[in-house]
C-alpha cells in the first residue's frame, strides 16, 4: 500500500534544508562579528572591509551545506546547493530591498546628473556572483558533511 504524502511529511522532508539555512546564518553572523572585531583592531580601513562581508556570507553557505549534507548523508552535491541557496535567496532579497531604498534616498542626486554608485559592491561582486559562490561554497560544504564520519 503506498503512503500518502501529507503537507506534514513534505515538511519533514524539507526540514533539515530550513534548519541547515538557519544554522549557516547563524554562522555568518558569527563571522561577520569577528571579522568587524578584526577590522576594528587591525585598523583597516572601512573601504576594504567589505571582502571580510563576502567572506562571512561564503562561510555561511559553507556552513548551511555542512550541516546539510550531514544530516541527509546522500546526494552531498546537490544538498549542499539547495541548503545554501535557501541560505542565499533571503541574504540576496534583503540587499536587492536595501539598495532599492539607498537609490530612492539619493533619487534628488540622480536629477542633477550627478553618478551613483550605490548598491555597487566593494569588491564588484554582484547578484550572480553571490549565488555562484553560493553555489560552490554549498556543494563542497555539502560533500564535506557527507563525506565526514559518524553522524548528527
Amino acid at each position: 500500500m503506498a503512503v500518502k504524502k501529507t503537507k506534514s511529511t513534505n515538511y519533514r522532508r524539507v526540514r533539515f534544508y530550513i534548519v541547515a539555512a538557519v544554522v549557516g546564518a547563524i554562522a555568518s553572523g558569527v563571522s561577520l562579528v569577528a571579522f568587524s572585531l578584526l577590522v576594528f583592531l587591525l585598523g583597516i580601513p572601512v573601504a576594504q572591509s567589505g571582502f571580510f562581508s563576502i567572506m562571512a556570507f561564503g562561510i555561511g553557505c559553507l556552513v548551511a551545506g555542512f550541516t546539510a549534507g550531514a544530516k541527509k548523508r546522500q546526494g552531498g552535491l546537490s544538498t549542499g546547493i539547495k541548503a545554501a541557496l535557501l541560505f542565499c535567496v533571503p541574504v540576496i532579497l534583503i540587499g536587492l530591498v536595501l539598495n532599492g531604498f539607498a537609490f530612492a534616498a539619493t533619487g534628488a542626486a540622480v536629477a542633477e546628473g550627478a553618478v551613483q554608485t550605490a548598491g555597487s559592491s566593494a569588491i564588484g561582486v554582484g547578484t550572480f556572483g553571490k549565488v555562484t559562490l553560493a553555489v560552490l561554497c554549498g556543494s563542497v560544504g555539502g560533500v564535506l558533511g557527507v563525506n565526514r564520519n559518524g553522524g548528527f
